[in-house]
């Protein structure tokens, strides 16, 4: 009887973290007339439109060297361009036709808090119209046309979002060209040797698709408790999006997200090994959230990515453990969501504690 209320209070516990990282966006139907006619657009393909930070790095200076007030924003556009994937000239560029802003506007602490704000925004709005675009089986240069085009206002004109996009960072490249290399050998997110509890499968946002990302911690503490280091799941190169969120990208494409960290000890552009140390995560809700968003308690969101696109966890494996992601976000039944144990060919359900060899 101990036992089951120990578990009980487990689950309850760890279902107060299912969360929404960023609230769902009102989607129009689409126009398949007008869907249609965006293949006649071919200014900027997918490549350049998600972010593929090692491939496409990104820093201010290098733009907006001239406008040294604005640079202040680097740190929240890595940072959401990073939870959402949306490259941030992309981001940029959207925000300049959307609000009229522009490098060359007067730099005040209310409008820097004010396009903070909407970095935010717009980069949750375009990463979930091309997600959502992409369960609707568009193909990919009808994907991110229906992204930009859905986010602009009514009465803003296309040749102004591309007008803007080349003045400040050139014609982006036509290279469409997309590796579809096998997933590496991926371990979970924990030093080996010891065990954790995921909880289900979600998207990159906590809502739609594809379930892209788990949530994990050791004990699933309350805010202030203790927190344990968190490792590269695989080699790769990182990228430091801000003081709580990394990225670790393989030359092969794939890469894994850490967000919610603290404590972070790699560098940018540095390589890590599978199994190195790359931080904890936070035990404090203010660290955890360093730009913003939600969570309900100490953990770490892991996603993974292959070429820029948050990649489904079906049939993907973290050690022995290959997962099924279930019907939808959180999904907490372990009659559809579940993962196999490859050694012995057992079923583990989701919120119970598994081994990391």
């Amino acid at each position: 009887m101990k036992t089951l209320l120990q578990l009980a209070f487990l689950l309850w516990n760890t279902h107060c973290y299912a969360q929404s990282l960023m609230p769902p966006i009102d989607i129009i139907k689409i126009d398949q007339s007008i869907i249609e006619s965006y293949n006649e657009v071919n200014f900027i393909s997918e490549d350049n439109f998600v972010f593929r930070p090692i491939q496409h790095p990104f820093a201010m200076q290098m733009y907006f060297s001239d406008y040294s007030d604005w640079l202040v924003l680097e740190e929240d556009l890595l940072h959401w361009s990073g939870s959402m994937g949306i490259d941030p000239r992309v981001i940029l560029t959207t925000l300049a036709t959307t609000s009229g802003w522009s490098p060359e506007s007067k730099a005040t602490e209310t409008s820097i808090a004010d396009l903070k704000r909407d970095i935010k925004l717009v980069a949750n709005h375009l990463s979930q119209l091309f997600y959502y675009a992409i369960n609707h089986d568009l193909s990919d240069n009808q994907t991110v046309m229906f992204s930009i085009i859905s986010s602009l206002n009514a009465n803003t004109p296309w040749s102004q979002w591309q007008s803007f996009y080349i003045e400040w960072f050139g014609e982006p490249s036509s290279d469409q060209s997309k590796s579809e290399s096998p997933q590496p050998n991926m371990q979970w997110p924990w030093r080996a040797g010891y065990n954790w509890i995921p909880n289900g499968p979600h998207s990159h946002t906590g809502s739609g698709f594809p379930l892209s990302s788990i949530d994990v911690s050791y004990d699933w503490p309350r805010w202030g408790g203790q927190t344990y280091s968190v490792t590269a799941a695989h080699d790769g190169y990182v990228s430091v999006f801000s003081r709580c969120q990394v990225r670790v990208t393989q030359p092969s494409g794939w890469a894994t997200n850490y967000y919610h960290m603290d404590g972070i000890d790699i560098q940018d552009g540095e390589w890590v090994n599978k199994n190195q140390r790359i931080g904890s995560y936070a035990s404090q809700k203010n660290v955890a959230l360093c730009q913003g968003g939600s969570s309900t308690g100490p953990h770490l969101h892991f996603s993974v990515l292959l070429n820029g696109r948050f990649k489904s966890l079906q049939n993907l494996s973290l050690g022995p453990y290959r997962i099924d992601v279930g019907r939808y976000s959180y999904d907490n039944n372990c009659r559809y969501t579940w993962m196999i144990d490859n050694r012995l060919n057992n079923k583990k359900c989701f919120w119970s504690s598994i081994d990391n060899p």
